[in-house]
């Protein structure tokens, strides 16, 4: 009798627990193709550009085979890579037009005029 009781027991104490697994509703990672956060890139001193001038940077690229400065006018942005504009690394593939609309002053309208053309 008393491993019956033992038994129902256990079991009751089993289902009560059941109920206190904790669920965790959108903690995996992003859908592919959504973009959270501007990506982190380290440029070696002396490889950003003069004033007046941008930098496209690929970050698979050695900085040897990175193209060179041009006026900013000029840039041709294309996927991947980052615009090396003011001491600053800018990540081509960000919605920065979005974010400076969430953070006024934040972004250099050069920057969102450049990734908006992608």
């Amino acid at each position: 009798m008393i491993h019956t009781a033992s038994l129902l027991l256990l079991i009751g104490l089993a289902l009560l627990t059941v109920g206190c697994v904790p669920v965790v509703v959108g903690g995996g990672p992003p859908p592919e193709g959504v973009v959270v956060g501007p990506r982190a890139l380290h440029i070696p001193p002396g490889h950003y550009p003069p004033p007046g001038h941008c930098r496209l940077w690929y970050p698979d690229h050695p900085p040897g085979h990175q193209p060179p400065p041009v006026p900013c006018g000029q840039l041709a942005v294309g996927p991947g890579g980052f615009i090396l504009y003011n001491g600053r690394a800018w990540d081509v593939d960000y919605d920065w037009q979005t974010y400076a609309r969430q953070h006024p002053g934040t972004v250099p309208p050069l920057i969102i005029e450049l990734t908006a053309k992608r």
